[in-house]
């Protein structure tokens, strides 16, 4: 271990809980919600793994996710591939001593059972947990990928065996391509949470939207929904008169669990927070939200949402 994690641990170690909770007050409660019919309750905001493991100086890294613990935040997003695995080893270490207070949401992009189930126990080994409170199926991208998933020593056995053996308690499936290849994802197995993009952007694009097509779905199916790319990864808040904050309330008013928000630095985790607190009085009306995607109509949504693929175009 560097001696810069031997410190961070060493700090973190020294901190009481109730510390941890006078911190939590700083700028207020941030507001909780159920996900979906799981016993979990989640803060609106979520931790995103990937820019977490990009950060290249550990100890910014480190305290960014512990800045997020003592604010409130208890919904932590990871993966076991690229930047997110660093992310695991991470959290692991900067939230060693209040694990029992946070909510890890860790995905695996890989199709086999096999290989899923070494995914699985480097989460576990990097998180130091013997358990996992969600674990998703990473990235779901068309049918093939689907009929994979659940076909013979799939990805989806593994699973199975896990949740029976305790491994997992819920799971969940994401997707970022085609809302439609989300919907029929959500028909082949009792999920308990999707993990999608929900923006303004998204919002206003009525031809080819998750917020028209799988959303209502998931809602049906009453799963916990959970929110990435809200700002269009940073691109969203200087496009149509927009800004940060309105780009968090859009999608904070819209009938989710909780978004998922990349944070580099303490500075950013902070912005994000006090935004997340107001939304215990300041939910957007109807009338707003169509006003905004009205607003956002005229987006250059190829530009602005290159990680959608329309497959049958």
């Amino acid at each position: 271990m560097s001696e810069s994690r031997r410190q961070f641990v060493k700090t973190a170690a020294g901190l009481s809980l109730a510390a941890a909770a006078a911190s939590a007050q700083e700028f207020g409660e941030i507001p909780k919600r159920r996900l979906g019919q799981t016993d979990l309750e989640v803060t609106i905001m979520g931790l995103g793994g990937a820019r977490t493991g990009n950060v290249r100086d550990e100890k910014q890294a480190l305290d960014t996710i512990r800045r997020c613990y003592d604010l409130g935040i208890n919904y932590f997003d990871t993966a076991g591939a690229g930047a997110y695995a660093l992310s695991q080893k991470r959290y692991g270490i900067a939230l060693k001593d209040v694990q029992q207070n946070v909510i890890f949401g860790t995905k695996t992009r890989h199709r086999t059972r096999a290989h899923a189930q070494l995914d699985l126990n480097q989460s576990l080994s990097a998180l130091n947990r013997d358990y996992l409170d969600l674990y998703q199926v990473h990235n779901v991208m068309n049918d093939e990928d689907i009929d994979f998933a659940f076909g013979p020593h799939g990805v989806m056995e593994m699973i199975e065996k896990a949740k029976k053996e305790g491994k997992i308690r819920y799971v969940g499936f994401t997707g970022h391509m085609d809302p439609r290849v989300l919907k029929r994802m959500m028909g082949l197995y009792d999920w308990d949470t999707v993990l999608m993009p929900l923006s303004v952007s998204d919002g206003a694009n009525k031809e080819f939207s998750f917020e028209h097509t799988t959303l209502p779905a998931a809602l049906k199916k009453k799963m916990g929904v959970i929110a990435m790319k809200t700002t269009g990864v940073g691109q969203l808040p200087s496009e149509n008169g927009g800004s940060i904050e309105e780009c968090l309330r859009y999608v904070w008013s819209l009938p989710i669990s909780t978004a998922i928000l990349g944070c580099e630095t303490v500075e950013q985790v902070e912005t994000d927070v006090k935004i997340a607190v107001s939304m215990a009085n300041q939910q957007f009306s109807e009338a707003q939200m169509s006003e905004i995607r009205e607003r956002w109509a005229r987006t250059d949504f190829q530009r602005l949402e290159t990680w959608k693929v329309d497959q049958s175009a």
